[in-house]
């Protein structure tokens, strides 16, 4: 399924996949001056490819390698220029086989090859193009920041988070949520939706704040089960869906050992 709405001059496009007429994860990608970033998922790859057919596409610029973000990157560099972080060429040519989890709910990412590699500053005819290193949510993440807007991926999420990837540093995040604040932007385009700047800051202190907790609940002894009680004493159902649903591929655990620098197993 695939939803459109306008936030100003971007176009906000998300995508899911539908499961007896419910969308399982919605996922955003942005239109704006021409550019597109990131490309949705497998499962939605040629509804995404058609709902862009004929509108002029200068290039694709991917934020970082989860299949959530590259689904349509082989049909749109049959017609444009894809770049991607050079972080990201090794696993883009040998995509893992991804849980079954995620396989239903965004598509089993495909083999991607033929495209180039973004640049710190990327000019497409009038519109110049930072790319900020934002690693964290992945080892590979880059943010796009393009006039006063910031297309960031899954680099900001909100404060209503209470799970994370396994992979995920989110001590990185925050030191990468803290390098783009350094920049002027007036609003984040993220996988989850649009953030303003204020709300980039809020979940920043957000991590700040989960940090602060595990980090004092950790040196007074308290076991990890009872750190992740302490600071999510009201999981949603969603997080706990998700946590059995991915195996605790996502969970609270994660979020709580990685901001404590622990290894997740």
């Amino acid at each position: 399924m695939l939803v459109s709405e306008m936030h100003g001059e971007v176009e906000a496009v998300k995508v899911g996949t539908e499961v007896q007429g419910r969308v399982l994860h919605w996922v955003y990608l942005y239109y704006y001056r021409n550019l597109l970033f990131d490309a949705g998922c497998p499962n939605t790859a040629q509804e995404v490819f058609e709902h862009f057919k004929g509108r002029e596409i200068k290039a694709v610029l991917i934020t970082h390698y989860h299949e959530d973000h590259i689904g349509a990157v082989n049909l749109f560099k049959e017609i444009t220029d894809v770049y991607v972080p050079e972080e990201s060429l090794e696993i883009l040519r040998n995509p893992p086989d991804i849980p079954k989890y995620r396989k239903i709910g965004w598509g089993q990412p495909e083999k991607i090859e033929g495209v180039k590699v973004a640049k710190e500053v990327m000019k497409f005819d009038d519109v110049e193009v930072r790319m900020i290193k934002t690693p964290g949510h992945s080892f590979d993440h880059v943010s796009y920041l393009v006039d006063d807007k910031l297309f960031c991926g899954d680099l900001v999420i909100n404060t209503a988070q209470m799970v994370c990837m396994r992979e995920e540093n989110l001590l990185k995040t925050i030191e990468s949520i803290e390098k783009v604040l350094k920049y002027d932007f007036n609003y984040a385009y993220t996988g989850v939706g649009v953030a303003s700047r204020d709300e980039v800051v809020e979940y920043l202190n957000y991590l700040k704040g989960l940090k602060e907790k595990a980090e004092m609940l950790y040196a007074e002894g308290k076991t990890i089960d009872e750190i992740v009680a302490a600071c999510f004493p009201n999981p949603s159902q969603k997080a706990i869906l998700m946590e059995f649903v991915s195996e605790k591929e996502w969970a609270r655990e994660n979020m709580v050992k990685s901001l404590l620098g622990l290894p997740r197993e």
